[in-house]
């Protein structure tokens, strides 16, 4: 499995291997091998996966395009301030919150279980076409994925996504439901 930060292979042997420690990478046949530190890992994919594979971690993608933000997208922020990394991702975005009247987008960033308490106030602003993206802390107790769920869920909307968005966070995307 490919992930954004690392490659994680489960057969006969486990491996998990951290993207950032790979030096050298290249496809050899049908063959994509990465050399780290600690050796080397040749996966045999085929060629097709292996180029697409060596193109993913070459050319990760970034915070916006995993929100599926794109120039132009009024995209509104609530919550507290997100973490660093995110922060300067959004910054770099020129994501300001300040979206205007009918926003593409809603970036609630909850640290705690009251945050998510403005949940059910953001839904009627969304248009059919708009998203909110609940955006949590990973591995606390006391905010779960399983609360960000309920409330969504609770206010009718359906989640369709999920995506990392820092080494701190995550995020789930919630939509209307269609009917």
């Amino acid at each position: 499995m490919l992930e954004g930060d690392h490659l994680l292979f489960r057969g006969e042997f486990r491996v998990k291997l951290m993207l950032a420690d790979v030096a050298a990478m290249e496809i050899v046949g049908d063959t994509l091998v990465l050399t780290a530190t600690d050796g080397t890992l040749a996966l045999d994919l085929g060629t097709v996966k292996a180029t697409d594979w060596l193109h993913r971690i070459r050319n990760p993608k970034s915070v916006l395009d995993k929100l599926g933000i794109k120039p132009g997208h009024r995209v509104a922020m609530c919550g507290s301030p997100p973490d660093p990394v995110l922060a300067a991702e959004l910054s770099r975005g020129g994501i300001t919150g300040a979206a205007g009247g009918d926003p593409d987008m809603v970036l609630l960033v909850a640290d705690k279980i009251a945050d998510l308490n403005v949940v059910a106030s953001i839904e009627p602003g969304l248009g059919d076409k708009s998203s909110l993206w609940i955006i949590y802390p990973k591995g606390r107790r006391d905010i779960t994925q399983d609360h960000v769920f309920a409330a969504g869920r609770g206010a009718g909307l359906v989640d369709n996504k999920v995506c990392a968005v820092s080494p701190t966070h995550t995020a789930l995307k919630f939509v209307r439901r269609k009917a």
